[in-house]
């Protein structure tokens, strides 16, 4: 089942699929079918129908896995490149208590990635899967709050964000979901912008915002709701 639940922020996996999904089943299911175009169910047509399920089935759980892919982390990863806001950062972590609003022009983030399963039966290699994730966020008219080198809120603007799922060149699913924001959303937890060694260990942002220690810089027991709530129940792509 997949959901962006309490204590967790959005993925791939819960933008592909709706919360009463069993993600691993649904790509299972798509594996096997003799209408998706691809060649899994050949590889695996001289097995035993028991067999061919099973490895159907971890094949499926396994991509599903792949697709935990942190949507939050994704757009703080394109927006630390941008030369506005990293300047905004040292900025205020130079002068602690000190605080800026970055307005963001319309801009893209993506996202590519193209790993590949080894399906394996008895040890021995019967098919290779080869997958690609596309993620694409056109945000629009976004303002950023910044202090002490982190993102301490994300003030009003839209987003709309695209994941497709291929697999085998074949694009599988592709979602869409439209988010809008009213008002301030505030980050308890400031996210960094900066690499980390830049900042003292221990501290708070001047805004009093508790410093996040993640390794990607957004804290998972922090979740960002409007994206989770932005998410709109996908319908099967045929």
């Amino acid at each position: 089942m997949t959901t962006a639940g309490e204590g967790s922020t959005p993925t791939a996996l819960d933008l592909l699929f709706s919360p009463d999904t069993d993600a691993a089943k649904t790509l299972a299911d798509k594996l096997l079918s003799p209408d998706a175009g691809l060649d899994i169910g050949r590889a695996l047509a001289h097995l035993s129908e028991m067999t061919r399920k099973a490895a159907a089935q971890q094949a499926g759980t396994t991509v599903a896995a792949l697709l935990k892919v942190d949507l939050v982390g994704v757009l703080v990863r394109g927006w630390r490149e941008h030369r506005a806001i990293v300047s905004a950062a040292r900025r205020t972590l130079a002068a602690p208590g000190s605080s800026e609003v970055v307005s963001m022009a319309t801009h893209e983030v993506t996202l590519e990635q193209r790993p590949s399963i080894s399906v394996l039966v008895d040890g021995q290699q019967v098919a290779t899967l080869q997958l690609g994730l596309s993620i694409v966020f056109d945000v629009n008219a976004l303002q950023l709050g910044i202090s002490g080198g982190r993102i301490v809120a994300v003030h009003s603007g839209n987003c709309d964000i695209t994941a497709t799922l291929a697999i085998q060149g074949t694009d599988v699913l592709t979602r869409n979901a439209h988010l809008e924001l009213p008002g301030v959303v505030p980050l308890r937890r400031g996210i960094r912008l900066l690499p980390a060694g830049q900042y003292p260990p221990g501290e708070y942002t001047g805004g009093g915002h508790q410093v996040s220690e993640h390794p990607g810089g957004v804290d998972p027991s922090e979740p960002w709701w409007p994206f989770a709530q932005s998410i709109p129940p996908p319908e099967q792509k045929t």
